[in-house]
């Protein structure tokens, strides 16, 4: 069984259900507070807890983030009795995608999808070269060949770092010999 959680998680999966306990010992639900919990990024959200004893048990349902897009959400965590309302957290909290709903390319991150641009771009002028041309006086300009491989090795390494947070730089691998032994 898992532990029960005392606040919102960092992230969660949209379509999902997330239950957490809250106790407030300066505002506790035995003597009429209220809570309620605010969600808003690209779309907003508002849950209102139930009580249990003097706790505060305020429950996501999967219903409530089905379908609202994935992404970065601000959240506050309010009081309220009587007319006065106190905000006792906020935050930022990370609505990961219902992967139960994904489609071609739709998890894919944009700098994935960025580099094979980019790439499909490259090859696609190396034999020519050509950078802009002109007919019947409409004229086209592409990404210079030298802008565009810049951008491709800026990007692969932004992904790079995505997939490896938390480390620095490129892995270098180095090998130490005596003196005199080849290798």
């Amino acid at each position: 069984m898992s532990q029960e959680l005392t606040s919102l998680p960092e992230s969660f999966a949209a379509g999902t259900t997330v239950t957490y306990r809250k106790q407030l010992s300066d505002y506790p639900a035995g003597d009429g507070w209220t809570f309620t919990l605010y969600l808003a990024g690209a779309n907003v959200a508002k849950v209102e807890a139930t009580t249990e004893d003097d706790d505060f048990i305020i429950t996501i349902d999967a219903s409530t983030t089905d379908g609202i897009a994935a992404g970065l959400y601000h959240y506050a965590e309010r009081v309220s009795k009587d007319g006065a309302v106190y905000e006792v957290d906020a935050g930022v909290v990370t609505l990961l995608p219902d992967l139960t709903k994904a489609t071609d390319q739709s998890a894919q991150e944009w700098t994935e999808r960025a580099i094979e641009a980019l790439r499909a771009h490259i090859e696609g002028r190396l034999p020519s070269g050509m950078e802009s041309y002109s007919i019947a006086g409409r004229a086209v300009s592409k990404l210079p060949l030298r802008e565009a491989v810049s951008m491709l090795r800026t990007l692969e390494a932004q992904l790079e770092r995505l997939k490896h947070p938390g480390a620095v730089g490129d892995t270098i691998y180095v090998e130490f010999t005596k003196p005199g032994w080849e290798t």
